[in-house]
């Protein structure tokens, strides 16, 4: 059997890093991407022997020239891509007074834009083996736009939408495409730290097994898209 590829979009010290990690134990190649290469690093050191399977490429998704450049790396060194996760995103609550139209532009960039343009990379390999899967990370204003998060949820609305798109056009390919919705504040643990989650919030370790049982669905049984939230939390 080939190996299994997986590019996760958007690798920070929390869920990013969880990703890479869980599906290395699952037994794939992993290209992590992130803009800050010492961040990549800092990821690398915590996953031990598991890096080995692993590569590290500073990359701003929301450069289609990188992207481009990423991604046919990921070609030639490793292989074509069976599993996109596209986590990256732009976050910063205000007032929509205070928006400039240049902080408005960077939230759909790195919301929307950046993982559409790693998506456009990365189907036309799964279409061309028969298949495999997309995961869009999403958040609690992917549908639900609150007061000081005219940046942010615009953004995650799109996201979600070219979600539903992808999975119309694609799952009759046999590519799997499901948006997350995660609904909570999220414990980034450190890689290499074994402690409990703390209470009422979501535990990135928990988060990225759960996609990875997603990831794992049969073909009958598809989920297109899934909220995840701690037990205490209200909705």
């Amino acid at each position: 059997m080939s190996e299994r590829i997986a590019v996760v979009a958007g690798v920070g010290a929390g869920i990013g890093a969880r990703f890479v990690e869980t599906f290395a134990q699952e037994g794939y190649r992993v290209a992590a991407l992130a803009r800050n290469q010492q961040s990549l690093d800092r990821i690398r050191d915590g996953l031990g022997s598991l890096a080995e399977q692993c590569v590290f490429w500073a990359t701003d998704i929301t450069d289609r020239d990188q992207v481009a450049a990423t991604f046919e790396r990921v070609r030639s060194e490793l292989g074509p891509v069976s599993l996109l996760i596209a986590n990256a995103s732009a976050a910063k609550r205000g007032s929509f007074l205070d928006l400039s139209p240049d902080e408005f532009e960077n939230h759909l960039r790195g919301c929307t834009f950046g993982p559409f343009l790693c998506v456009k990379q990365a189907i036309p390999d799964m279409l061309a083996n028969g298949g495999g899967t997309v995961v869009y990370i999403g958040a609690t204003s992917s549908v639900k736009g609150y007061a000081k998060s005219s940046g942010f949820a615009p953004g995650k609305f799109a996201l979600r939408a070219l979600a539903q798109c992808n999975a119309r056009e694609f799952g009759p390919q046999g590519i799997h495409v499901f948006h997350v919705i995660i609904d909570g504040g999220i414990d980034s643990v450190p890689l290499g730290e074994d402690r409990a989650c703390r209470p009422g919030m979501l535990d990135a370790r928990s988060i990225a097994r759960v996609v990875a049982q997603a990831v794992a669905q049969p073909r009958d049984t598809w989920m297109q898209e899934f909220d995840i939230r701690p037990a205490e939390e209200s909705f």
